[in-house]
């Protein structure tokens, strides 16, 4: 199976190396998912852009204060805002000349009055940011769940469950934090950003090459983080997913862990597992940390380098106490923004790791596909033919070899073989799980190939041999083929099939609640219930993939009787190993390593097939030549 394991198996894909960039991981998330939502992220930038103003405004504000009123050296560029606080101490204190005291509180109260706007502002961009991140979690849960299902059989025998789940789970929800602090944030933080150099540029220039000498320091020390982030978050989401697949494991296999007495030992790998994870997480955080320290550092050279040479300006009355006031506001908040990526650089990595595990199932093609035209069609016949069959699930390992079959519409045929003899293969194929290597699968004169996947699997329904049942009442699961079916409908099948006095017998009947799989029914009940639903999907061709095999001889008696009695309009196959399902059936079709060995019923196999013989005479059949 080396082929395919590059391809399919979950574990190997997180292990491999990373498929996409930032940048491509960003702009797919934003031409694919936010722009799906444009409203949304309009708001979001008509809030950025009154937060911008916002934070503009209060150090010029200070610098206002400082020079009119405070140091007394007041300058021509805040003459403007120097009259809006005149007017409002005018208004407040009803005197054409307000005194020192007036202005200081009018401008305190301009001050509060920005703080509440930026409180307002920063309040509702959270909101929507929060919203928008939401609405893209499920787009893309709704997306990844749409193309699980459209993916191939093949895949889901490969991927490992455990890790699909933490996908849409784990890795969805820390991919959130790409929009608030990656999509959204670094807009913002680009806009804030070129405001505030403007604004700095404005007040001194001198001063703004020094503060922009930190940043290619800071460019140079996040290009030797940024690789050791980004494997670290990769490693520390690949753990998360393999905490997750283990978890799922020994749930599921608490009770054979419990037979064995294999609790100690599954509390081991447990552990090492937790253990391993967490150490992962550490080291992310670690190097997460050890980055954002670096930059605080770099953010607190450029600072006091700004106060050192700003301040010898002041002393040689170049420049005014609230001019270098309003500037080192300034520098703090054009150094926000980095300070704010640094910080949050980890989990931006840790998200954009989980996007990129979401992308690669996202990405992945379907084996088999439906055709770009395909034909639907209503209502079938239920004549199937397989012409000159090959297929191989792996490169030369022939399954099934030059298969000829034809099944007449109303035909019982039973298909019959020792374990590995390609009985489910058939199955496979005929349901388009997969596609022959060689030959075609015909159903009513169409090539399956051709027909939708509408009408093939409205026509197709297949019994398998382990009864699953969804988490829903009962009569979820007996109505999933055919929601629409009357309650009456639903009752009659039930009956047929066995299982209406069990199903009444529950606390709330038909309206119980399942639990995990079904198990507050017994097997054979379960078995019953997907019996029924099959039928109650009415479909022209059913088929029962070894669904006998696990029942007791009570069960699979009624499952007989169901035949004789509910299946005389409908093409039926029984695919099984077992003598005692196939001695009523039209026809057995007797495999022996991929090929068909012979066929006829029971009485022609007993008298012409050695190999027919020996299988019953292995289940202690009697056997009358």
């Amino acid at each position: 199976m080396a082929e395919y394991v590059d391809r399919y198996d979950i574990g190997s894909q997180e292990s491999s190396a990373r498929r996409l960039s930032d940048f491509e991981i960003v702009k797919r998330i934003v031409m694919d998912y936010v722009m799906r939502h444009k409203g949304l992220f309009s708001i979001n930038l008509v809030l950025i852009f009154f937060k911008m103003l916002t934070v503009l405004a209060r150090p010029y504000l200070y610098k206002t204060v400082l020079d009119f009123y405070i140091a007394r050296t007041p300058t021509d560029d805040a003459v403007w805002l120097a009259g809006i606080i005149r007017s409002l101490a005018v208004s407040l204190a009803k005197s054409s000349e307000p005194q020192l005291r007036g202005l200081l509180l009018s401008s305190a109260l301009l001050y509060v009055a920005i703080a509440a706007v930026e409180w307002a502002v920063t309040t509702a961009q959270l909101y929507y940011i929060e919203k928008l991140g939401l609405f893209v979690i499920a787009d893309i849960r709704a997306d990844f769940f749409s193309h699980i299902n459209n993916l191939s059989q093949r895949f889901f025998e490969y991927g490992n469950t455990g890790r699909l789940v933490s996908r849409v789970t784990n890795d969805a929800e820390a991919l959130k934090k790409i929009l608030s602090t990656g999509v959204i944030g670094l807009v913002g933080d680009l806009i804030m950003t070129f405001s505030i150099v403007l604004m700095m540029a404005f007040i001194d220039s001198q001063l703004t090459l020094v503060a922009l000498l930190i940043a290619p320091l800071l460019a140079v020390t996040s290009r030797v983080f940024q690789g050791w982030i980004k494997e670290a978050w990769r490693t520390a989401r690949r753990n998360v997913a393999s905490l997750t697949g283990k978890v799922q494991d020994l749930m599921y296999g608490a009770k054979l862990t419990k037979s064995l007495v294999q609790e100690e030992r599954s509390l081991i790998e447990f552990d090492e597992t937790n253990e391993l994870n967490m150490q992962t997480q550490i080291r992310a955080e670690t190097v997460s940390v050890a980055y954002s320290s670096v930059a605080t550092v770099l953010g607190s050279i450029m600072t006091a380098a700004i106060w050192y040479l700003g301040g010898m300006k002041v002393l040689g009355a170049t420049r005014t106490i609230g001019q270098l006031v309003a500037f080192s506001n300034y520098s703090e908040s054009f150094f926000t923004p980095i300070q704010n990526l640094a910080m949050l650089y980890g989990e931006i990595q840790s998200g954009l790791a989980g996007a990129e595990r979401i992308f690669v199932i996202l990405d992945e093609e379907p084996e088999v596909q439906e055709s770009e035209n395909p034909i639907h069609v209503d209502e079938m016949r239920g004549e199937i033919e397989f012409k000159e069959v090959n297929f191989s699930y792996l490169l030369d390992q022939p399954v099934l070899k030059d298969i000829n079959l034809r099944i007449k519409p109303g035909e019982k045929i039973a298909i019959f073989g020792p374990t590995g003899s390609g009985k489910s293969t058939i199955i496979n194929l005929l349901g388009r799980f997969y596609d022959p290597v060689e030959g075609q699968v015909i159903v009513d004169d169409h090539d399956l190939r051709d027909l939708s996947f509408s009408s093939l699997r409205r026509a197709v329904s297949i019994v398998l041999q382990e009864p699953y049942l969804f988490n829903g009442t009962v009569e979820y699961n007996l109505k999933f083929g055919n929601p629409d079916v009357p309650d009456e409908e639903m009752t009659r099948v039930a009956k047929y099939v066995g299982i209406h006095d069990a199903i009444t017998e529950l606390e709330d009947g038909y309206l119980t609640l399942l639990h995990e799989r079904g198990t507050n029914l017994s097997y054979g009940q379960r078995q019953l219930v997907c019996l029924a639903r099959a039928i109650i999907a009415d479909p022209r061709i059913l088929v029962f993939d070894e669904a006998t095999s696990s029942v007791d001889p009570y069960t699979e008696a009624m499952i007989q009787d169901t035949l004789r009695k509910e299946m005389m309009n409908r093409t039926v196959i029984l695919v099984t190993h077992r003598v005692s399902t196939v001695r009523d059936m039209d026809r057995i079709i007797l495999l022996e390593n991929g090929v068909i060995a012979d066929e006829g019923t029971h009485d022609q196999l007993i008298k012409r097939s050695s190999l027919y013989r020996e299988l019953c005479e292995m289940q202690l059949v009697e056997v009358n030549t």
